[in-house]
């Protein structure tokens, strides 16, 4: 297992949290990049390294966080990552739509969860605004990857246009 390319994997979930969080945020919607990219390694490899690497990318995430949630945000992400490795084995992730639906769904309930942990006062509030804003907002940033990816989206479709 090479191991430089989840380190810098960690040094970007890292910068996102510490510098980028609130620049990339719209009104109540916060881009969930340590998520994304547990789930996208989740996609693309195999499940032992996702899930460790989800137990530490949320270690990484949240260690500016409550020392009392820090090991259920790592676990929390951990499990993501295996849950998300062994929905792939299950399904058929050939096309976009299901690769976004599978992600979106990861999205959704590691908010959920995250807000379960969190907070205990206004949940239904915090999941209108907080939960689908940020969920919908994530899976449009992971929507233009998977197009980038897959190359339906190209720097040289983009030049053509203009």
């Amino acid at each position: 297992m090479r191991v430089i390319p989840y380190l810098i994997y960690l040094l970007l979930i890292a910068f996102h949290v510490v510098i980028l969080q609130e620049a990339t945020s719209i009104y109540t919607a916060y881009l969930d990049i340590p998520a994304l990219i547990v789930l996208l390694v989740a996609i693309y490899k195999d499940d032992v390294p996702a899930t460790w690497f989800g137990f530490v990318a949320g270690i990484v995430a949240f260690a500016g966080g409550p020392p009392a949630q820090l090991g259920w945000q790592g676990l929390l992400m951990g499990v993501l990552a295996l849950i998300a490795c062994q929905v792939r084995d299950r399904l058929n992730l050939e096309s976009l739509r299901a690769k976004l639906l599978l992600v979106a769904g990861g999205f959704l309930v590691h908010y959920t969860i995250v807000l379960l942990i969190s907070r205990a006062d206004g949940f239904l509030l915090s999941l209108a605004t907080y939960v689908l804003a940020g969920t919908v907002y994530t899976a449009v940033v992971a929507w233009l990857f998977f197009l980038f990816k897959e190359r339906v989206v190209t720097i040289g479709r983009i030049k053509a246009i203009f």
